[in-house]
């Protein structure tokens, strides 16, 4: 919902709650960095480090042990899960969808989760696949990217190559409504819950709650994999097509 204008820009509860969640993003692992040590003596610190280590472990396995890329991606892949992890969770928080302002004569919730709008995890789609497509590009160069989709000009390959571009669209789409679709389904539940149930909503909703908490970690998981995943395929597909090709050479010059 359009709380305030700025100009042309309207600004939506859910722009607000997602600067705000970003700014505790950054605080927190801002002070995480400087308490952090060879020994850590702070708890924050100690719990961060861990945590990080065990997601550069993850993409480190994504990226079949290359150390060059895990390190190249890593900071976008773990920015990102963060980010929608605290955003799934931040509209579990007290407050948020509840407090309302006046705007226009009409009453508005205040604050929004930010991956409780649809355009919101289109950006965040967006800008994952933007990143996937310049490293391509950087690596393999324009002409091995558009190797990467049309290695033939069959018509048989030709079709292909545009069904992998028709993908590439899917994928915008697919990351987008995932995301929203399952953190905007949770809040939509937990609503008609708590209403259904009255004075009992309270109760009611506790195992909701913990349900939304499994989702949101598993989405923002899904997410930065996905991310992952598709910087892996596109920026080594080239390398793997002429490892294919040189094998049936090889296997012939043994013989």
């Amino acid at each position: 919902e359009k709380i305030a204008d700025i100009g042309p820009l309207a600004i939506t509860n859910s722009m607000v709650f997602g600067v705000l969640t970003a700014i505790f993003v950054l605080a927190l692992f801002g002070f995480g960095a400087r308490a952090s040590q060879l020994w850590p003596k702070s708890r924050l610190a100690f719990v961060l480090e861990n945590f990080v280590d065990a997601v550069y472990g993850i993409i480190l396995e994504t990226f079949n042990a290359d150390e060059q890329k895990a390190r190249t991606h890593f900071p976008l892949l773990i920015t990102l899960f963060v980010f929608i992890l605290a955003s799934n969770l931040s509209g579990l928080l007290p407050g948020v969808g509840s407090i309302t302002i006046n705007v226009d004569g009409r009453e508005a919730s205040l604050l929004r989760a930010f991956t409780t709008d649809l355009n919101s995890t289109l950006a965040l789609a967006a800008l994952s696949l933007s990143v996937v497509h310049i490293y391509a590009l950087k690596e393999l160069g324009l002409i091995g990217r558009i190797r990467h989709y049309f290695p033939g000009f069959s018509p048989m390959k030709i079709f292909i190559g545009l069904l992998d571009v028709m993908g590439e669209v899917l994928r915008l789409v697919t990351l987008s409504l995932r995301l929203f679709g399952v953190i905007y389904g949770g809040e939509a539940l937990l609503y008609a819950i708590s209403t259904l149930a009255g004075n009992f909503g309270w109760a009611a909703t506790v195992p909701i709650i913990f349900l939304e908490i499994f989702f949101s970690i598993v989405q923002a998981y899904l997410f930065m994999m996905l991310t992952a995943s598709y910087l892996m395929m596109a920026t080594t597909h080239e390398e793997k097509e002429h490892a294919e090709a040189s094998a049936p050479k090889a296997v012939g010059a043994t013989g």
